[in-house]
């Protein structure tokens, strides 16, 4: 059953990378709802991605796991999003 995840990212600051997480979502046919990227005010060549996809918990946690894969990611967060 589909429904609607939050997934953030903390990676560097570049347009390539963002370029590359929405790729990884269009290969595994993923409808991306909302993205969200900023960077931090203290290091701007350090950057988030806020993604809410819907999707199954599944294929979520497999974007997850190649999101993270990538050399310039940190650290990936997967949760589901709550309801309105």
């Amino acid at each position: 059953m589909t429904k609607d995840f939050t997934l953030d990212v903390f990676s560097d600051n570049g347009f390539n990378i963002l370029n590359r997480m929405i790729n990884i979502c269009n290969r595994r046919r993923v409808r991306i709802k909302s993205l969200n990227a900023f960077e931090f005010e203290e290091d701007p060549r350090k950057g988030a991605a806020c993604f809410v996809l819907h999707t199954t918990f599944e294929i979520a946690y497999k974007v997850q796991q190649q999101i993270e894969k990538l050399i310039e990611v940190e650290k990936t967060t997967l949760e589901e999003a709550l309801a309105k």
